[in-house]
């Protein structure tokens, strides 16, 4: 084929894929087809997530290739992309479409045959806000790695599953209530998908609770505000995220303690 007609083809898949889509039978579910390998990391939690996509290529020769990146819109957010291994020219489209699925689509080709190793590209994706913790997958469709008229990766699905949303919260359970010199001294079971908690307090155990304090970093309390010879009924929640993105947990059961005099205090 002539150089500058097969230029020319290869670069206009990136753009073709998002009308029309080619069928694939293989599924590498380890995430790798030497030489082509995709990795995925995830930093951060709940809303403020970020997974990183990087597909790189071992030492291998290449003319021109063509890859395509899918993910669901309804879970990830694309917000960059860069390529690393420099070809003679790269086509990337943004906007690639199948069926449910988005993505971005990457074509090369290079003027001759190139040695090349390293990262072909990497994609960085944010977390769409207020998700329940879920498996999304990330899909690498190669369409063709070649070298020159010789397959060296043909078309191929590579899978990378990702966990990604909020975990559900567990019920704190107040498992310490003690009087000390300090107050009333209120401990509860920790959770380490929670962001903070909130204690509430109530002079009745069916009566109305008031917010009493908002705890991030710590699972416990001393509460100074209290009175001699009379009880007092607390809960505690807790939380991820913020403003109008916070979720909460259950209430935990009402714990009660009567505060008595204490060398003077609590009069």
């Amino acid at each position: 084929m002539n150089k500058s007609i097969k230029r020319a083809a290869v670069l206009c898949m990136a753009a073709l894929t998002l009308f029309t889509s080619t069928p694939y039978t293989n599924v590498a579910k380890a995430a790798n087809v030497t030489p082509v390998h995709t990795t995925v990391t995830s930093t951060g939690k709940a809303d403020s997530q970020k997974i990183t996509y990087k597909l790189t290529l071992d030492k291998t020769t290449v003319s021109d290739g063509r890859v395509a990146v899918e993910y669901d819109p309804n879970v990830l957010v694309l917000k960059s992309d860069s390529e690393g291994i420099k070809f003679s020219d790269v086509d990337v489209n943004k906007n690639y479409e199948n069926e449910e699925a988005k993505g971005i689509a990457y074509a090369f080709v290079n003027d001759s045959p190139k040695t090349a190793a390293g990262t072909l590209m990497t994609v960085q994706f944010t977390v769409k806000a207020g998700l329940s913790l879920q498996d999304t997958t990330i899909k690498t469709k190669v369409l063709g790695l070649n070298n020159e008229a010789t397959d060296v990766v043909a078309a191929q699905d590579l899978e990378d599953v990702v966990s990604v949303g909020r975990p559900v919260l567990k019920t704190p359970q107040i498992n310490s209530i003690s009087q000390t010199i300090l107050g009333v001294y209120v401990k509860w079971s920790k959770d380490a998908n929670a962001d903070g908690y909130v204690v509430y307090k109530s002079t009745s155990k069916d009566g109305k609770y008031t917010k009493f304090a908002t705890i991030s970093g710590l699972n416990s309390l001393y509460d100074i505000a209290v009175a001699n010879n009379k009880t007092y009924y607390y809960k505690v929640v807790s939380y991820q995220g913020s403003g109008a993105n916070r979720v909460y947990s259950e209430e935990s059961a009402p714990v009660s303690i009567k505060v008595k005099k204490f060398f003077g205090l609590f009069s």
